[in-house]
């Protein structure tokens, strides 16, 4: 696997260099350590087999229930609008400064009126929603109004659900949400120190009840307390994520002296161990509540991929073959094309290739954003009243491939990419197609 530990062996070098403020600081784990972690993670695992579920290619562990908020974002069917950009908490853990109100925004592009948002998830036919911030309570009339707008125009076609700390939130608000359609509500009840009053409010008013923090080292007893609690008070789901380490909260999260873990982005090791170890108190208890660990490694790689996916869908070329990763992948051979089905080579021209001793394969990104100032874009697109700029993306690859080694990416297929390829060149190839399998161990 020499490839994929490269690719590892870049990422811990890029870490080391993202913080140059801070680096001496950073505590990431060792090597001696990463094995003992893995091995109390693997307990933990041996230990609920029976009843922890697996999704999204053993990336999301869960327990009693999942939300379908979070199975339409894993399935790359959702759309996340920032409607502001302020909040009014001031949680250690946020990975960004939220000092600011704006236009409602996602994916690079703004809506300043609901109607062209709404335009835009029936152009890409999203199936859910979720209005995030910020703090939305902040800008209650327009959330309403977003609100409203969407479930009139879409009704059930659409699950719609909001993010707030609750610090605004009353009954009469929740009263409010309901009635302009609102499914669901998340509650970051880290941002008001764990008490519960203020989800309460929404008890018996909104349709489902959704507790979505970080999974934070030092509240392990508290959340212990609390979750018997959160299921008479209603609350079907609780999301735990994983914390992770920005430029922005490093000063706060420094202090805590968590180690660090590698990867994409440096993640916090206690935290991980600790949402795993809140689902096991939930099946040692018992416990009805559903339970979900939201790794990074998760949002990393289904978040991504499903954006990817909804735009390269919609603009893909006859020629063209959307990967799993959200690619669009291109193969030619002496001026034709060719494509993959059933994990074989084939191709509608009528064409022997049993003289053909290159193939290249090309596998292109696409970005969809509103920047009237950058004119390096593919294409203009209209969507309702507004328009938007088609451009490739920076992700372009191409690979040159003899016949064996066309026999080897192939077999790539047989197990949807479960196997990751040594070789560099095939590495490169199967990274555009795949989502990487599992959590990954610490590094």
């Amino acid at each position: 696997m020499s490839a994929y530990i490269n690719y590892l062996n870049g990422l811990t070098n890029k870490n080391h260099s993202q913080y140059p403020e801070f680096g001496d600081r950073i505590k990431w784990i060792g090597y001696e350590e990463a094995i003992e972690k893995e091995e109390l993670r693997n307990l933990i695992f041996n230990k609920l087999a029976s009843k922890l579920n697996w999704s999204f290619k053993n990336t999301k562990p869960w327990i009693n229930s999942l939300s379908k908020g979070c199975e339409l974002c894993g399935e790359g069917e959702w759309s996340c609008l920032f409607i502001t950009g302020k909040c009014n908490a001031k949680c250690f853990y946020c990975p960004a400064s939220q000092q600011t109100d704006g236009i409602p925004s996602t994916q690079l592009t703004s809506f300043d009126n609901v109607d062209d948002y709404i335009h835009y998830l029936e152009y890409f036919g999203f199936k859910g929603a979720s209005l995030s911030g910020g703090e939305p309570l902040l800008v209650f009339e327009r959330t309403l109004d977003y609100i409203k707008s969407i479930k009139r125009y879409f009704g059930d076609k659409i699950y719609l659900w909001m993010y707030t700390n609750g610090i605004l939130g009353s009954r009469d608000i929740y009263k409010q949400l309901t009635d302009a359609g609102i499914d669901e509500v998340r509650f970051d009840i880290g941002a008001t120190n764990y008490d519960l009053k203020y989800l309460e409010l929404a008890k018996g008013i909104i349709p489902n009840l959704t507790v979505e923090i970080p999974a934070v080292p030092e509240e392990f007893e508290k959340l212990k307390q609390i979750i018997p609690v959160l299921e008479k008070t209603g609350v079907t789901n609780i999301n735990l994520h994983q914390l992770r380490l920005t430029n922005y909260n490093a000063p706060k999260l420094l202090r805590k002296k968590y180690t660090f873990l590698h990867g994409e982005q440096a993640t916090v090791l206690e935290s991980e161990l600790t949402a795993l170890k809140i689902i096991e108190f939930v099946a040692d208890h018992k416990l009805k509540i559903g339970v979900n660990y939201c790794a990074f490694n998760f949002k990393n790689r289904f978040q991504k991929a499903g954006f990817r996916r909804k735009i390269a869908a919609k603009f893909a070329e006859s020629n063209e073959q959307l990967t799993e990763n959200g690619f669009l992948r291109t193969i030619t051979a002496n001026d034709k094309f060719y494509s993959i089905k059933n994990n074989k080579l084939t191709t509608d021209q009528n064409i022997a290739n049993a003289d053909i001793q290159k193939f290249e394969i090309q596998y292109q990104g696409l970005i969809l954003d509103d920047h009237l100032e950058n004119l390096l874009y593919l294409k203009k697109i209209i969507i309702g009243n507004k328009a938007y700029f088609l451009r490739k993306s920076l992700s372009q690859h191409s690979e040159e491939l003899d016949k064996n080694q066309v026999s080897e990416f192939l077999q790539l297929f047989e197990n949807n990419g479960s196997q990751i390829p040594e070789d560099s060149e095939l590495f490169s190839l199967w990274k555009k197609e795949f989502i990487e399998w599992n959590l990954r161990g610490y590094f």
